[in-house]
């Protein structure tokens, strides 16, 4: 069947069917193109997600650097009265708060990373470290928590004022 009628013209049903094919075609581009770009978002998103926690997803050294210099950070907008809206001493929930945030952030990101594949099999070194850390953490936490509270009172020279 050529869609043509046999005076020569074409057949209306054979042309509209030629036109659900474009528009269809059309819409398959555009629904293509639309998910590339939800994808490409959300890698973008997990980018921007990762480089804020990166040093969680490096050897444990790097983590404690940062680790450290965050808990600084904290306990001493707690010691200013400016930490939380309960106030409460960052040194008391530091430890189980690492924890939580590698199995509930971290290591679901580093999976994310791995799954998108932008980092090629340096994906899978990012899930390795960010689960070993977890561990190590695990393991050494408490007293790297007491660490960091006598390493901040010594360069301080001070003790803690409240609670």
């Amino acid at each position: 069947d050529t869609g043509r009628t046999s005076d020569g013209g074409q057949d209306k049903t054979s042309q509209g069917d030629q036109q659900q094919g474009r528009t269809s075609a059309k819409q398959r581009r555009l629904n293509r193109l639309m998910a590339q770009n939800r994808k490409a978002t959300i890698v973008i998103e997990h980018l921007i997600q990762a480089s804020d926690v990166s040093h969680t997803m490096q050897h444990w050294h790097v983590y404690l650097k940062w680790n450290e210099r965050l808990f600084h950070e904290m306990y001493a907008a707690y010691l200013a009265g400016r930490f939380g809206e309960d106030g409460a001493n960052p040194a008391e929930g530091w430890y189980a708060g690492e924890l939580s945030f590698f199995d509930f952030y971290l290591i679901p990101l580093a999976k994310k990373l791995s799954t998108c594949g932008v980092f090629g099999v340096a994906s899978d070194e990012y899930l390795n470290y960010a689960t070993a850390n977890r561990q190590e953490w695990e393991r050494k936490g408490k007293d790297v928590v007491q660490m960091y509270m006598s390493k901040y009172q010594t360069q301080q020279g001070s003790q803690p004022n409240k609670k």
